[in-house]
């Protein structure tokens, strides 16, 4: 090997070291940029019962962290004097429980409650970017939902309604009686901006059967047999439940606010969001990739100073 052709192949393994270590190239998301707004009730379900809402973010050179917050709300333990903003700031507390657990430099989101009310705004700081927000109650609470200046469609934020079985995280072997696989007695009242509220009775339909009359009622709605994102999913289904196989996906729709409450305390609902994820093929060169081009480098080094020490001794 001369030493001009290894000098040529020493700078271009460098050079390729170089640009294998280089990220794709991110957008440099504003903070603020994406967000939500949930507006709460006071719970009307008297025993305790789950609200729970996790949020996930992509630091723009493309790793993704995720932080929930976790409550159990009972309306029977409240007292008269009890506000929605007291359910908010109870609810704020459990996300900032959630966001403790990581880093700082891992933490892609702020979460206030605006001037103490009823409300919790979730946004992005600058850097991060949203991937999906889902929001799990199962406390019978009233509920709102605004992105800001996006719509909720699919050129904006795209939003998904999966009703889900109270018992499914609720019941447990040996300690509860059978689980009903049907709702009891009660209403699902969902309504877009200033829009009439559509209202669905639940008495004794299942999840799926009610998403069926809910797509159909519904304008700009259509049922789905696949998630509007991957869920989570862990051996406790408490808060994590796996995708019980239709949900209805909000695709076509072009509303500023979504409004959801459901009155019947056998049944929860997930609202799902998802952003647009501008960011989502920006991601590091595996570290190994990089110690194989300087390992061949290294090899290439010592086979060119043996050859030469070798050449000198002959």
């Amino acid at each position: 090997m001369s030493s001009n052709l290894f000098q040529r192949l020493a700078v271009l393994a460098i050079l390729a070291a170089g640009l294998a270590a280089q990220p794709a190239q991110a957008q440099n998301t504003a903070a603020g940029q994406n967000m939500l707004r949930i507006q709460n009730s006071l719970p009307k379900k008297t025993s305790d019962s789950l609200f729970a809402y996790t949020a996930e973010w992509r630091i723009d050179d493309g790793e993704i962290y995720r932080a929930t917050g976790i409550a159990f709300l009972n309306a029977a333990k409240l007292d008269s004097h009890a506000t929605a903003a007291l359910i908010s700031k109870k609810l704020l507390t459990a996300i900032k429980d959630g966001l403790i657990q990581l880093d700082p430099n891992w933490r892609g989101i702020t979460v206030n409650q605006p001037q103490d009310q009823a409300e919790l705004l979730i946004s992005n700081r600058s850097g991060y970017s949203f991937t999906n927000i889902i929001v799990r109650d199962y406390s019978n609470q009233a509920l709102g939902f605004e992105a800001g200046d996006k719509s909720f469609n699919a050129a904006g934020v795209q939003a998904a309604i999966d009703l889900v079985l109270a018992a499914n995280v609720e019941y447990l072997d040996g300690f509860s009686s059978k689980k009903s696989q049907t709702a009891s007695q009660g209403e699902i009242i969902i309504s877009f901006d200033d829009q009439k509220p559509v209202h669905i009775q639940t008495d004794g339909k299942t999840t799926a059967e009610l998403e069926q009359e809910i797509a159909r009622q519904l304008a700009g709605s259509q049922l789905s047999n696949t998630s509007l994102f991957p869920m989570l999913i862990n051996l406790d289904t408490r808060n994590n439940k796996p995708f019980d196989g239709s949900e209805i996906q909000l695709l076509n729709l072009n509303a500023k606010t979504i409004h959801i409450e459901v009155t019947d305390p056998s049944l929860g609902v997930l609202s799902k969001f998802k952003y647009a994820d501008g960011n989502a093929t920006a991601k590091l060169v595996e570290p190994k990739f990089i110690m194989i081009i300087l390992a061949l480098l290294g090899l290439g080094v010592s086979v060119y100073l043996w050859k030469r020490k070798a050449k000198k001794g002959g």
